[in-house]
């Protein structure tokens, strides 16, 4: 009987999967466990889409084995699945061979070697941050350290000039969180839909087709903004990744046209000011919520044969990206039948807690090996700054645990946290 009780639960929760609310975050991982045991390939009828594009059908999948398939099989899971507010971007939403051409120009700037070149930069101006910051008794993590660490030094290396930050992180908040509980997204959001004059709606998050329309003017902005850089470059390059784009060629025989620089820029743009940042928070919060584990973790962060181990194992237990894809044709898919265009969603969150891959998967272990983790994706579309999202995780967590070992949460200021691409949008901490 209660087993019956469970799957019928988890009928209901498939039903009514939404990841993109704030209050779905209460019982993350335990849907995602029901989910797994009863119905692992889960059709949802009210589904929220990817971020720009609103509620549809589609597909929840909890396995880790089924999301490394469906991730590694391009031609029949695409990437291009979503709904864009200009273009898709490239080259996350484009498929292999045109994909694989775009990953040829983009990768030689972003391997193990390249980013270790930056390893003394990072180091310097975590370090900046963390003096500031620890100044105080209490302070805000996100604010003032998982935000603007990795935000800046991505504009150094994009070429995003200083004096632009603000209103950068603007329109990505925009962007990224205008209806999923981030404060700032949400405010940022509200207000540029009462100067379009759109519906606002009753509740604390904007209507689905407002939420889009203030995404997509935003979007737009973006745009805008990267086709003046560009237009700088050409007369004046300098050493940034907008001048090396407008160098490059695809497959060796053409510049890259006007729409293809703004749209591989735009991505970088999205992917280069958010993941990081609430992969800090996520840690951290975790941290300041069990002394022990943190203890563990501060023992071990000078040793160079424990702390690599350790950092991927907390991006396993702290995974939070959700993988849309569509499907190209009709497929049975280990017994469901999936129809072209159906949607198909790969929360890496459920990959990365199944234990059938993962031993005690809800712990974190930071000797965990093998640990071939989903944080980063799998498969052609594994993500690009995988080499420097782990040096900014490492030097910005030592630098951070070598000043203060010891901190707690603020009794006094709540953490706020945001969901969908989840993270936190504020984190006030106080030393312990």
């Amino acid at each position: 009987m209660a087993d019956r009780d469970e799957k019928n639960r988890a009928v209901s929760e498939a039903r009514d999967f939404n990841p993109f609310r704030p209050e779905f975050l209460e019982h993350e991982y335990e849907t995602y466990d029901r989910l797994r045991e009863h119905l692992p390939i889960a059709r949802s009828e009210s589904m929220a889409g990817d971020m720009l594009g609103g509620r549809r059908g589609g597909w929840v999948l909890t396995r880790y084995a089924d999301a490394s398939e469906v991730l590694r099989n391009t031609a029949d899971f695409s990437s291009q699945s979503g709904s864009y507010p200009v273009r898709p971007w490239i080259p996350q939403a484009v498929d292999p061979p045109i994909h694989t051409a775009y990953r040829r120009i983009l990768n030689p700037w972003f391997t193990a070697d390249a980013m270790a070149k930056l390893e003394p930069h990072l180091l310097s101006y975590a370090e900046e941050l963390a003096d500031r910051m620890l100044a105080k008794d209490a302070f805000d993590f996100v604010a003032e350290f998982a935000d603007p660490f990795p935000t800046v030094i991505f504009c150094e290396l994009a070429g995003f000039p200083a004096a632009d930050h603000p209103r950068i992180m603007d329109w990505k908040n925009t962007i990224m969180h205008a209806s999923d509980g981030h404060t700032r997204g949400r405010e940022l959001a509200r207000a540029r839909a009462t100067e379009l004059r759109l519906e606002l709606g009753d509740g604390a998050e904007l209507p689905a087709a407002t939420a889009f329309a203030v995404r997509a003017r935003a979007a737009q902005e973006v745009y805008a903004y990267l086709g003046e850089l560009l237009a700088e470059r050409r007369t004046a390059p300098r050493d940034d990744l907008v001048s090396r784009l407008l160098a490059a060629k695809y497959e060796g025989e053409r510049p890259l046209t006007q729409e293809e620089l703004e749209d591989t820029l735009f991505l970088l743009f999205m992917a280069g000011l958010d993941t990081v940042a609430s992969s800090f928070g996520l840690i951290v919060q975790g941290f300041a919520r069990d002394d022990a584990k943190r203890r563990e973790f501060v023992a071990l962060i000078e040793d160079p044969a424990r702390i690599n181990p350790a950092i991927e194992e907390l991006m396993r237990f702290h995974a939070f990206v959700l993988l849309p894809r569509r499907l190209t044709r009709e497929l049975s898919f280990h017994g469901a039948l999936l129809r072209a265009e159906d949607h198909v969603l790969v929360p890496t969150q459920a990959a990365n807690r199944d234990g059938e891959d993962f031993p005690h998967p809800h712990q974190i272990d930071f000797a965990r090996t093998p640990n071939r983790h989903l944080a980063f994706g799998l498969g052609p579309h594994r993500c690009l700054g995988i080499h420097l999202a782990r040096r900014e995780l490492r030097i910005g967590l030592q630098v951070f645990h070598r000043r203060l070992p010891d901190y707690r949460l603020d009794p006094d200021r709540r953490p706020v946290a945001f969901a969908g691409m989840k993270g936190l949008a504020s984190l006030p901490l106080v030393k312990a």
